[in-house]
């Protein structure tokens, strides 16, 4: 009679490593969904900033409260506003007469 070969043990290993498959599946599905909505986040804040919805009204600044001059542009959260530029004014140095 013929000797009968054993099989479970390659069925336990399969079973064995089919499982941490699945948990380094569920471990990189999660990981991809932090990093996704941590994106979304990101996202909608800037178009929220863009479209003037979390953006406060603007107010046409008077010119006598900055002297340089009043620039138009974006500000760190991405909404427009007005910035008081400082422009230096070169005075000329007074130059000793030579007699």
């Amino acid at each position: 009679m013929a000797k009968r070969k054993i099989i479970i043990n390659k069925v336990a290993k399969w079973n064995d490593l089919s499982s941490w498959n699945f948990i380094i599946f569920l471990t990189l599905a999660f990981i991809l969904l932090v990093v996704v909505l941590t994106a979304m986040k990101k996202v909608s804040l800037d178009l929220r900033s863009r479209a003037g919805l979390s953006c406060p009204q603007l107010t046409l600044p008077r010119a006598e409260d900055c002297t340089g001059g009043w620039t138009y542009k974006r500000d760190g959260n991405g909404c427009l506003a007005f910035f008081c530029e400082v422009k230096e004014t070169v005075t000329p140095s007074k130059s000793p007469l030579k007699k």
